[in-house]
């Protein structure tokens, strides 16, 4: 279920597994590699999914991927300060702990971290092509921590037979530099990735300057990433991806001038998956292992020392029947983690199904269903269903359905703040959304959604709880491209999100009101530019001791020079405006910043 499927291994697929008379419907769209258990086009399913591509990704040069994953509808990101430091994410006002994070088919989440947050903070956009939101409870596919939703990062993949090189170097605010390589080929039988990046910057404080920290706290970290496949037969395929990130920060104790000291925080990460796919005369299979383990240190912490791992197994098969497809699959995952010298551990195993087929040439089902027995919370039975109606070769209308569970995280669990007395969450999902595509290329969105939680986690007394009851986000989420003039294109998305916790309070760091606006425009043949504007508004009280959280509007600008058809500088600001903000209590966001880089591809 978590394969690293290829684009174009995809689209064969895809091919093969979609009836006739469907094909004859309408050209290829594109494709959704993660929805569902087989590629498919995202006009045929019912899932809410959001991609986005290289193109976009690399816009402005090397920057934080939460950067441009934020300007999605229904997903709205909190740091703690600068790059390095902790950066979150919630989607349709669910945070990080519901939304699992995977690269080319490993689960990233640090199962020693508060929750199993991941940490967008360090994660950029060199050498990724591709990333796929999905929305909703997708516990079914993904089991446990996926309730609010799903987001894949694939590595960046040529579409067709060749080579380039690319190296790319930038300079900025707060004596910022970043270099990377990548390198890609791709043959008839082989596809092969290799980026390598280096990131050093003074930063700033992470407790907020107006609130009397000073002290800056700095990052360096260097990633690389590996990631292969070798059609070894006609019906036999092996790949895998190597992943290896080492960082050192500086990060401060608490927002609100707690802590200003300079603290040093360090962590290595490394992960590793190998597959295998076999094209069976009936039935197609592929076998996968992935492994992921942290480690990091906080000499000044109240925990110094976090290790952790994750290994998972898995097997998944699919074939024809009848007009539709049947995936089905095993799984196995273990995670550990050690706080200091505790030791902790558990681990799962799943057996899961989903069918998908068209009703008629104009409407497409999937119902998934998923058995899963936890080692100490025993069995769970999640399922989801998808409907996508093409009522019309521009309109789309898709509807979901799905309920999910998550087990506290050893952390939760076991940690310097954990309850061992924590049972697990439970959480239903449903939404319904439409989509109008003009002759033009433009695009309209809207979506209306709503989820309920019972038995939330959450922190309170000096420990984890458990929060009795039901808590519940529902919205709406609108988003568009158009072309405005010519090469002047515009997007925008709005999310209306209502939270509420059992006790009827609004969740902390959910917005209700949250905007995003993007202009880009060409102003000669080898000069374009780019602006971008996020509003945010409608937040709770939020740090310690609580506060109010001001509503606040940042832009940031690009501008983007071609030198030739292989090369472009560009420059890029942050905070064009200089405004003072904050995304969580008494953390600090960056002032105005200016960084020029240089790209080139051969």
């Amino acid at each position: 279920m978590k394969a690293a499927l290829k684009l174009s291994a995809a689209t064969l697929l895809l091919a093969q597994l979609t009836p006739a008379y469907a094909q004859d419907a309408y050209e290829l769209d594109e494709i959704t590699l993660y929805s569902s258990s087989v590629p498919t086009e995202l006009r045929k399913t019912g899932t809410t999914t959001e991609v986005i591509t290289e193109e976009t990704l690399q816009e402005g040069g090397t920057q934080q991927v939460v950067q441009k994953i934020d300007a999605l509808p229904g997903v709205t990101f909190a740091g703690n300060g600068p790059v390095g430091a902790l950066q979150t994410m919630s989607v349709r006002g669910l945070p990080s702990r519901y939304v699992p994070v995977y690269f080319d088919g490993i689960d990233m989440t640090d199962t020693t971290s508060p929750q199993n947050l991941f940490n967008w903070g360090d994660i950029f956009n060199t050498g990724i092509g591709r990333v796929e939101v999905l929305k909703g409870s997708q516990s079914a596919l993904y089991g446990s921590e996926a309730i609010g939703g799903v987001i894949n990062l694939s590595s960046a993949r040529l579409a067709e037979v060749g080579q380039r090189y690319t190296f790319a170097a930038e300079y900025g605010s707060y004596n910022t530099a970043s270099a990377s390589f990548n390198y890609m080929q791709k043959t008839d039988r082989a596809d092969i990735s290799f980026t390598l990046s280096h990131v050093k910057t003074d930063g700033f404080s992470a407790a907020d300057e107006n609130e009397g920290a000073t002290e800056a706290d700095g990052y360096e970290g260097t990633t690389a990433v590996l990631s292969a496949s070798f059609q070894a037969t006609d019906v036999l395929t092996l790949g895998g991806t190597l992943l290896y990130k080492d960082s050192d920060q500086n990060i401060d104790a608490f927002g609100g001038g707690f802590g200003d000291a300079d603290r040093p925080f360090s962590n290595t990460r490394k992960a590793a998956r190998v597959f295998a796919q076999l094209d069976g005369a009936r039935v197609n299979h592929e076998f996968a292992i992935s492994y992921s383990k942290n480690h990091s240190e906080d000499p000044l912490g109240w925990t110094t020392v976090f290790d952790g791992s994750r290994t998972e197994f898995d097997y998944s098969g699919n074939t024809n029947v009848g007009a539709g497809t049947l995936s089905f699959g095993l799984a196995h995952s273990i995670e550990k983690a050690t706080f200091s010298g505790t030791d902790a551990e558990y681990n799962s195993s799943a057996v899961f199904a989903e069918y998908a087929r068209p009703l008629s040439a104009d409407v497409d089902m999937s119902l998934a269903a998923r058995y899963e027995n936890h080692s100490d919370f025993g069995d769970a039975i999640t399922g989801r269903a998808a409907l996508a109606w093409r009522a019309s070769e521009a309109t789309t209308v898709r509807a979901s359905l799905g309920n999910g569970f998550r087990a506290p995280s050893l952390y939760e669990l076991f940690g310097p703040y954990g309850n061992t007395s924590l049972t697990e969450e439970r959480s239903v999902s449903f939404d319904l959304g439409i989509e109008y595509s003009y002759a033009s290329g433009a695009m309209v969105k809207a979506t209306v959604f709503y989820n309920e939680i019972d038995n939330l986690i959450g922190f309170s007394g000096g420990s984890y709880s458990q929060v009795p009851g039901t808590s519940t986000t529902k919205g709406l989420e609108l988003s568009g491209e158009f072309e405005i003039a010519s090469g002047v294109f515009m997007t925008g998305s709005y999310t209306y999100t209502k939270s509420a916790d059992a006790f009827g309070n609004q969740l902390v760091r959910v917005p209700e009101h949250d905007v995003s606006l993007g202009l880009t425009a060409g102003l000669s043949s080898r000069l374009s530019m780019g602006v971008s504007v996020n509003h945010v508004a409608g937040r709770a009280n939020d740090g310690f001791p609580s506060r109010a959280m001001p509503d606040y509007t940042v832009a940031n600008a690009t501008l983007n020079y071609e030198i030739n058809d292989n090369a472009e500088a560009y420059l890029r600001v942050e905070n064009l405006f200089d405004k003072e903000y904050q995304t969580s209590a008494g953390y600090a966001t960056s002032d105005r910043a200016i960084y020029f880089g240089v790209r080139a591809s051969f």
